[in-house]
């Protein structure tokens, strides 16, 4: 019996990893698969698809190029003809002038190489969206904790990650039929109101089978747009309803729409505001990641479909090892 015990527990901590890696793994692979469909379109040369740095898991080749899976999972990339790029494959085409090089290449036709990674991201996470909205993604029709931030108020207060919340204090979230219209909103106009204030959550905890209890929480406090304002400490989100398919396309675009609008707010902070806040490497992406597929595949595709919205942005920045940059150059 201890051996079976150990073998779950070891199994379930290990699971939600490669869950995460490969996610991470997976939307390197869309990004970079939009580079490589716009040189094979062209007739430009691609050695080596890598996902992954380092030492070699795995290769095969097909369609004269080496796909390869490496060790490190941080990245990816796209070796083509006649475009030198240190550590990008062994670069034994990166001077060829002839019709398979991507430096003979007309203007458009490198514009597209270039930004067929973002298109792919930008793809994805529509396509992402619009199928959340097409099965539903949740049964509990209340707002979801799906993340708690450590040494927060939550914490302290024993609140959990899938943890559902219906109340907070008399203002009620959901009815009869489900959430109320603009609950979260409700909710966080409630939590800015009372900072270093006690507020009293209705939650639905997993623990109890979803049964409903009253959790007392003392707020913190954050300055948001030079006001004081409680907080929380969690991240949260609202379940997406099933909607019949056409309606679930719109909805999906203009959800998918609405983030990629805060994503482009929360890039302008960094450099209006000089604030690095919520802003994280690969290391802890694929531990995000991880943290989402412990929560099941559909919060893990949610996650997805956010990072592919903020990896396509940020590779529209100008710099230099970005694509922005290589577009700027083109």
């Amino acid at each position: 019996m201890f051996f079976i015990e150990s073998l779950y527990l070891i199994f379930s901590k290990i699971t939600p990893i490669v869950g995460g890696i490969i996610g991470f793994g997976s939307i390197i692979a869309i990004h970079e698969s939009g580079h490589f469909l716009f040189c094979k379109l062209f007739g430009i040369h691609t050695p080596t698809f890598s996902i992954g740095f380092g030492p070699e898991i795995f290769k095969k080749r097909l369609w004269s190029t080496n796909f390869r899976l490496a060790l490190i999972p941080l990245g990816g990339y796209v070796e083509m003809a006649g475009n030198a790029e240190i550590g990008q494959g062994e670069q034994a085409f990166a001077n060829v002038a002839d019709e398979t090089s991507y430096d003979n290449k007309p203007f458009w036709q490198k514009f597209l190489v270039g930004f067929g990674g973002i298109l792919f991201n930008f793809i994805f996470a529509y396509i992402v969206f619009c199928g959340l909205f097409v099965i539903g993604t949740s049964d509990k029709q209340a707002i979801i904790i799906s993340s708690i931030v450590a040494n927060s108020p939550a914490e302290e207060a024993g609140l959990k990650s899938g943890d559902a919340i219906i109340a907070i204090n008399s203002t009620s979230l959901v009815d009869e039929t489900g959430l109320i219209e603009n609950a979260a909103e409700k909710l966080l106009d409630v939590i800015e109101k009372h900072p270093d204030k006690e507020v009293t959550l209705t939650i639905l905890t997993q623990d109890a089978h979803y049964a409903a209890k009253k959790v007392p929480v003392t707020l913190g406090s954050k300055i948001k747009n030079g006001v004081n304002c409680g907080s929380l400490g969690t991240g949260l989100r609202s379940p997406l309803p099933r909607l019949p398919f056409l309606q679930a396309l719109k909805a999906g675009i203009a959800y998918t729409n609405q983030n990629i609008t805060m994503t482009i707010e929360s890039i302008k902070k960094i450099f209006t505001q000089g604030t690095l806040q919520g802003v994280g490497g690969p290391l802890m992406i694929i531990s995000a990641t991880t943290s989402s597929a412990q929560h099941g595949i559909i919060p893990l595709f949610i996650f997805l479909g956010l990072m592919s919205i903020n990896l396509a942005l940020l590779n529209l920045l100008p710099i230099g090892a970005l694509d922005g940059g290589q577009l700027l150059f083109v």
